[in-house]
C-alpha cells in the first residue's frame, strides 16, 4: 500500500510543470490531459509559422485595459481573467506553459505579464518556455498548423493581494522597503524617457535593474528570447535582499515589472510585488521623482 501511495505521488509530482520549461519536457508532456499551452504571437503568425501542436493564441492586448482615470494600462478584473481561462479549458488543477515568438517585443512581455497574473490569481502551475519558440524548433519538436479543440474549462481565482502594490504603498514604502526599477538606466536617471512619458527620473530610494538586459536576439534567425544569467542574485544579494523578503517592483507602464517578477521567480526568490500601473499613474498623480541620482535603498534622498 506505501509503495503504490510513493509510487502515485511520483507520478503526479513528475507531471508538475517546471518554472522554466525545457522544450523537451514539454515534448514528452503534450500528451498530458491537463496540460494548456499559451502562444503568445499573432493570427499571423500563429497560422503560418505554425505552433506547439494544442496551443492556443494569445495577444498581450487580451490581458490588458486602460484605466480612463491616468490612462495607464492596467490588469484586467479577476472576474474577466476568469471567463477567459475557461474560454482556453483552464481548471484549477491545469498545468500551464507559456512562449512566445520571438518576432516581437510584446510577445516576450506578453507572456512574463500572463506569468505575474496567473501567480496574482492563484495559480502557480505555470511555467515559460525555455527560449521560447526558436528552442522548440531548434530541438526539431513537432510543429501545428490546425486550431485546436478545446473543451471549456471551470478555473476559479483565488486572488492573492501579496502580488501587487498600488501608488499610496509605493508611497509609504519609500526608504522603507527595497524598490526595484525595471526600466533603462538612462530613464532611471533622468536623461532620456519613454516618447508617451510626460516627466524624468525615478521613486526615490529605489534602483535600476533592468528587465532588458535578459532579452537577446538570435544572431542566426534575428528572433528575441529570454536568457537568464546568474547575476540577478549576485545583484539582490549584495543589495542586502533575501529571498523571501518583500521587493517592490516598478517600471514604466507594468510589463517590465512583471518580467522581473518572473525573473525574481524563477530564481527562487518569492516576496515580490508589482505595481501594475507604475510610472504612468505615478507622474499622473504628480507624485514624487529624483532625477540625476543614483540610489540605493538605505542611501537615498527621501521627499
Amino acid at each position: 500500500m506505501v509503495f503504490l501511495l510513493v509510487l502515485f505521488l511520483s507520478f503526479h509530482l513528475s507531471l508538475a510543470v517546471p518554472k522554466l520549461v525545457s522544450p523537451r519536457w514539454l515534448a514528452e508532456h503534450l500528451d498530458q490531459k491537463d496540460l494548456v499551452v499559451l502562444e503568445f504571437s499573432d493570427s499571423q503568425s500563429y497560422l503560418m509559422e505554425g505552433h506547439v501542436p494544442g496551443a492556443i493564441l494569445t495577444e498581450k492586448e487580451d490581458w490588458r485595459v486602460m484605466d480612463e482615470t491616468t490612462g495607464a494600462l492596467v490588469r484586467k478584473s479577476v472576474e474577466e481573467y476568469e471567463r477567459m481561462f475557461r474560454a482556453w479549458g483552464i481548471n484549477n488543477d491545469s498545468q500551464v506553459v507559456l512562449y512566445y515568438k520571438g518576432n516581437k517585443m510584446n510577445e516576450i512581455l506578453g507572456a512574463v505579464y500572463a506569468y505575474w497574473i496567473f501567480h496574482l490569481l492563484g495559480h502557480e502551475k505555470v511555467g515559460i518556455l525555455d527560449g521560447g519558440w526558436q528552442a522548440w524548433l531548434k530541438g526539431r519538436y513537432p510543429v501545428s498548423y490546425e486550431e485546436p479543440q478545446v473543451t471549456r474549462g471551470s478555473f476559479r481565482a483565488s486572488y492573492d493581494p501579496r502580488r501587487e502594490i498600488d501608488a499610496r504603498y509605493l508611497l509609504r514604502s519609500i526608504g522603507k522597503k527595497p524598490i526595484i526599477d525595471g526600466r533603462p538606466v538612462g530613464h532611471y536617471f533622468g536623461i532620456s524617457k519613454f516618447p508617451s512619458a510626460k516627466k524624468y527620473g525615478h521613486v526615490p530610494c529605489s534602483v535600476p535593474l533592468p528587465w532588458e538586459w535578459w532579452v537577446r536576439r538570435d544572431e542566426e534567425t534575428g528572433k528575441l528570447y529570454i536568457d537568464f544569467p546568474q547575476y540577478l542574485s549576485e545583484f539582490l544579494k549584495n543589495q542586502g535582499i533575501s529571498e523571501e523578503e518583500e521587493v517592490l517592483l516598478f517600471c514604466f507602464g507594468g510589463t517590465g515589472a512583471a518580467f522581473l517578477y518572473m525573473v525574481m521567480d524563477i530564481h527562487g526568490y518569492r516576496g515580490m510585488r508589482v505595481y501594475d500601473a507604475s510610472k504612468r499613474e505615478w507622474e499622473a498623480l504628480d507624485l514624487p521623482l529624483n532625477r540625476y541620482l543614483w540610489e540605493t535603498f538605505r542611501d537615498c534622498r527621501i521627499p
